[in-house]
């Protein structure tokens, strides 16, 4: 493919991502919020440009967010690990961030569930990259112990769930994920968190191509293809965790943005990295467009509106012929 139709293709993802964010800010279920825009543009101080500032904005903002660092921790697992299904939970995150979530929830009823997802998410994702061994770090090992991490704590959630009946519901509901509204941390530091972690990521995909190459040719440096991939992987844990402090759990984002872009750019890393941010931007914001409009006056958890969109074209990826799958 040549540089000028992968330009067109950045450029049409972009603007996928600029509608994304326009419904997501100014639509609802009525209209496709050409009136919240010019009271966004006029600066009035009536409900619904409170509306804007307060709810609207904020939850753009984290959804955008949550979206590019999944799809970037996806693009991240699936090349250390060399496998199209990986994605972001794979070093058991999911289940450390579901197991702080619930924890807050039962021994504090806490509003900032988020921050605690976050850290249970980081220290989960620690515990299995430090059990998979630093000095003789092993993808399998990682995947196998990230495995039991997940069904191991899954099920001590499940029983957390059932012996507190009370509680049963807003645990449920919170875990299927959700832009959050969380006090401790401002968005301006959410931001600063996310630019830092975006350019980390961006320092480190030539070192991506580089992993790509035979393992044959990379046995000369296999301490460097080593500490490559875990520096890869711990970035891909902390971005997973900042997209649970931002939007909760959401599956399937991490598995299908990856290959969403490698359909439309190849395999060059260079431009994959910003397909990525732009699909997985675009996926969540629409997805939380759908979850504030699709049953209105209700919300529908954001999980479960990813869910409903990112299963069907998980199984087209599954089931579609061709090379989709091979690295």
């Amino acid at each position: 493919m040549t540089k000028s139709k992968k330009i067109t293709i950045i450029i049409i993802l972009a603007i996928i991502l600029l509608i994304s964010l326009y419904l997501a800010m100014y639509a609802g279920y009525k209209d496709f919020g050409c009136n919240m825009l010019y009271k966004a543009f006029n600066l009035s101080e009536d409900t619904d440009s409170m509306i804007l500032t307060v709810l609207r904005y904020p939850r753009a903002l984290k959804a955008l967010i949550a979206g590019c660092c999944l799809a970037l921790a996806g693009m991240f697992m699936q090349s250390v690990s060399k496998n199209p299904l990986a994605e972001p939970y794979i070093t058991g995150i999911s289940a450390g961030a579901g197991l702080g979530i619930v924890l807050s929830i039962l021994l504090f009823n806490s509003s900032n569930y988020s921050i605690f997802g976050f850290i249970g998410a980081l220290i989960s994702s620690a515990l299995v990259i430090i059990f998979s061994g630093l000095s003789r770090f092993s993808i399998t090992k990682l995947i196998l112990i990230g495995l039991s991490m997940n069904i191991f704590v899954s099920s001590l959630i499940s029983l957390i769930i059932l012996v507190n009946p009370l509680k049963s519901y807003m645990m449920m509901l919170i875990l299927s994920g959700g832009v959050t509204n969380n006090e401790i941390i401002s968005n301006k530091m959410l931001v600063i968190v996310f630019c830092l972690l975006m350019l980390a990521s961006a320092i480190f995909i030539p070192k991506l191509n580089y992993l790509r190459l035979d393992s044959e040719l990379l046995e000369t440096n296999k301490n460097r293809k080593y500490l490559y991939t875990v520096i890869v992987i711990i970035i891909a844990s902390f971005l997973t965790s900042l997209s649970v402090f931002a939007a909760g759990i959401l599956g399937f984002v991490g598995i299908i943005a990856p290959q969403i872009s490698r359909m439309l750019l190849g395999q060059d890393y260079r431009w994959l990295f910003i397909a990525n941010t732009l699909i997985g931007g675009s996926l969540i914001l629409l997805a939380d467009f759908a979850a504030r409009t699709v049953i209105y006056p209700l919300q529908v958890p954001l999980g479960l509106v990813v869910a409903f969109i990112g299963a069907p074209i998980f199984v087209y990826f599954l089931t579609r012929k061709g090379d989709m799958f091979r690295d």
